[in-house]
């Protein structure tokens, strides 16, 4: 999928045919079945760091790959007790395939409670990776980011640019604060940051509005397009 590695977009990235999302800037092939999915990920380690959105990646794969299994991190007891926000592992031993979701740091605005014991911030974890071509990162931000000054999201943004940059070479929520008015600006503003670095970018913006949700937890048929744009991307 060569020119996924573009940060610049005709207008509307894509349609959809029969819930499949279709790209406009690129051919794609369907990996939605166990046996292509398991042959992409075959030897490889995928990290997903975000928010919760992205853990849906976690939750959905196991739905069509029943040989994952799932392992959970208890680093304390509070983590134990909290649940949904602690680290998400699924493994296939034998196929090497190791996926993990982990929450990203500060500001990560919930009702639930969750520890800090084990909280990095989106470019330190990236610096702990060790980063080849059986390695894949997927990273969420924005959501969390709405209610507060935009110059915090473009610092974050940048830190990640530069921890990327590192790695190639080596909840009660207010309507106006949580709106799309600041999600847009946040969706160019990353687009800007890393438009001159050999990165992907899942449009989940045009998918969700071609899908017609405003879910921010969006169905499972948009996670799995979500997620085949990302296979297609790495294979």
């Amino acid at each position: 999928m060569e020119s996924l590695i573009r940060t610049t977009f005709p207008s509307g990235s894509g349609y959809t045919v029969k819930r499949r999302w279709i790209a406009a800037f690129c051919k794609q092939i369907e990996l939605n079945e166990t046996k292509n999915i398991n042959d992409c990920l075959k030897r490889k380690l995928t990290y997903l760091m975000g928010d919760s959105t992205l853990c849906q990646w976690i939750h959905y794969l196991p739905k069509v790959v029943k040989k994952y299994v799932f392992y959970f991190y208890f680093e304390t007891i509070v983590a134990f007790r909290a649940g949904i926000f602690k680290t998400h592992v699924l493994l296939d031993a034998e196929r090497h395939i190791l996926i993990q979701w982990k929450k990203h740091g500060h500001p990560f605005i919930t009702k639930n409670l969750f520890s800090v014991k084990d909280e990095n911030y989106i470019p330190w974890e990236i610096d702990w990776v060790a980063g080849d071509n059986d390695t894949a990162i997927v990273i969420t931000l924005g959501q969390h980011f709405r209610p507060l000054p935009i110059t915090i999201f473009i610092r974050r943004t940048i830190n990640v640019q530069k921890a990327i940059e590192h790695l190639f070479l080596g909840m009660s929520q207010n309507a106006e604060m949580f709106s799309d008015f600041h999600g847009y600006i946040q969706n160019l503003i990353m687009r800007d940051v890393f438009v001159d670095l050999n990165v992907g970018i899942i449009d989940a913006w045009d998918m969700t509005i071609a899908y017609n949700t405003d879910n921010v937890h969006p169905p499972d048929y948009v996670i799995g397009n979500q997620i085949n744009m990302f296979l297609n991307y790495i294979c």
